[in-house]
């Protein structure tokens, strides 16, 4: 089994610059392409969502509640939850377009005691209705809050319906990866497990890379194809915090999360 080391990041197929976050760690981003056709609607193209919480107040927070309030242009009933980086309790108002995840006993460090402990993230997908026209924008944030009362409202992520624009989104899939042992020290095993035991497409690479929940890429390869990713990393003097994995192959994407420990 090699051992792949780190490597200078490569131009990522994400629309936003992971690697340039913005300066508040409470914000919302569009992963993938974010203009799509009414074409690519009607034939059920997703959006992927990430939302960052941080506790940027002056003690641990045992209590994080993250809001968000779909647009009505967003189909409430395709909403799928994708990753977190905590456990939580979903509650869906209204027609279920109204959702807030509780992460009880979350204990979450202030950034000034603890920056990557002090951090979070929800990442779903949804799909917009069928009925959009071209020219229309679609605006989405959320609110974080704390357990001091103390709220955060996110910037808004926009999402453009445009006639002649080219969407290639990601989709998620049924197939998981582990990330072994979880939590560790940087040194893991990636390990491949198809919920439903179909074969990938052979003709596709899959790209994989690893970033921290600010956004850097601090590992990148690729290999022939995912449900050969079961190689050894060796993450080069990473700091304690949450990772994500990122696994890409052709219009395929699965994210799985873990946590470096001194």
């Amino acid at each position: 089994m090699r051992v792949l080391r780190l490597i200078a990041p490569f131009a990522l197929f994400l629309s936003i610059v992971l690697t340039e976050p913005l300066p508040a760690q409470n914000d919302k981003q569009v992963l993938g392409d974010a203009v799509l056709t009414p074409d690519e609607i009607n034939s059920g193209a997703t959006i992927t969502y990430f939302i960052r919480f941080q506790n940027i107040g002056y003690d641990t927070s045992r209590q994080v509640v993250v809001r968000d309030t779909l647009d009505p242009r967003l189909d409430p009933l395709t909403f799928s939850m994708v990753a977190s980086s905590h456990e939580y309790d979903l509650l869906r108002d209204g027609d279920g377009d109204v959702i807030r995840w509780y992460f009880n006993d979350i204990n979450l460090p202030d950034s000034a005691t603890d920056n990557p402990g002090s951090l979070g993230f929800v990442l779903f997908t949804v799909q917009p209705k069928s009925f959009l026209a071209p020219g229309q924008v679609i605006p989405n944030h959320a609110s974080i809050t704390l357990e001091d009362g103390s709220v955060v409202v996110t910037n808004s992520a926009y999402v453009w319906i445009d006639e002649g624009a080219k969407a290639d989104e990601p989709k998620t899939t049924d197939r998981q990866l582990r990330v072994v042992p979880n939590p560790n020290y940087g040194q893991f095993e990636v390990r491949h497990l198809d919920a439903n035991q179909q074969p990938l497409d052979a003709s596709g690479d899959a790209q994989w890379w690893i970033t921290d929940v600010l956004g850097k890429v601090v590992w990148d390869g690729s290999v022939a194809q995912a449900n050969y990713a079961g190689n050894a990393v060796l993450l080069e003097k990473p700091s304690p915090g949450l990772y994500l994995l990122w696994v890409k192959e052709g219009n395929l994407l699965d994210v799985e999360q873990f946590t470096v420990i001194r």
